[in-house]
């Protein structure tokens, strides 16, 4: 579950600054949003905890032939919600051995994306760890307990719903370990390119909708990602 944020009052005062007071109740809306979200989520479909659709899919990581991971994907659909979850764990050595883990998460609920969340660790080190909430009409990102608004309206794709869904006539999805939107160019016969960052992209396969294969490309390393099935 998402921790609690919490502001202490400052050694030897009993008060809180109005600035602190003002962040505290920011974070307190942003928290019950949440609540709301996901009960909303898994109390529909006639008050059923159980998806009326689940997709299971997993990813072989291959670099040189060789397997150094995997990704576990689910997408489940209650009523008219559908959530993404995302596990990932990558092994490789370079010049040094890196363990890699990903923990993501999805909501989208009437085809818009309500939260988000992100978690990367780096062998020991957590590289990522954030999350974001639909307000109204705008998105709010919580980064390590700092509160920033983002400047979006509504966010229809993300590139965890890339490997489930086909990107056709679309010109930008979000990415969620970005937290902004970015550029999704079709190549023909089935093929799109996801530009991440400077020098990082991937390149999505489809056959008949299906994706096939991700080629994801990084100034680090190259990897191929395969479906198991």
């Amino acid at each position: 579950m998402i921790p609690l944020l919490i502001l202490y009052v400052l050694k030897r005062q009993n008060v809180i600054s109005v600035s602190e007071k003002r962040l505290l109740k920011f974070k307190t809306a942003i928290q019950k949003i949440l609540v709301l979200v996901l009960l909303s989520v898994f109390t529909c479909a006639q008050g059923s905890n159980n998806p009326e659709n689940e997709t299971p899919k997993v990813f072989q990581i291959v670099k040189n032939d060789k397997v150094i991971g995997t990704i576990n994907m689910v997408k489940k659909i209650y009523g008219d919600s559908v959530i993404y979850n995302s596990e990932s764990q990558i092994n490789v050595r370079l010049v040094l051995k890196f363990e890699i883990t990903g923990i993501e998460k999805s909501v989208f609920k009437n085809g818009v994306l309500v939260y988000s969340s992100v978690y990367r660790k780096l062998n020991n080190k957590v590289k990522a760890n954030h999350f974001i909430a639909r307000q109204g009409n705008h998105y709010s990102l919580n980064d390590n307990n700092k509160i920033e608004v983002l400047n979006l309206d509504s966010i229809e794709q993300n590139l965890t719903s890339l490997y489930f869904k086909e990107p056709k006539h679309i010109a930008s999805i979000f990415c969620d370990n970005q937290k902004e939107m970015i550029h999704v160019k079709s190549l023909g016969q089935g093929k799109y390119k996801v530009e991440i960052s400077n020098g990082k992209y991937n390149i999505f396969h489809y056959k008949d909708g299906k994706c096939v294969k991700v080629e994801a490309v990084s100034p680090m390393f190259d990897v191929v990602l395969m479906p198991t099935t």
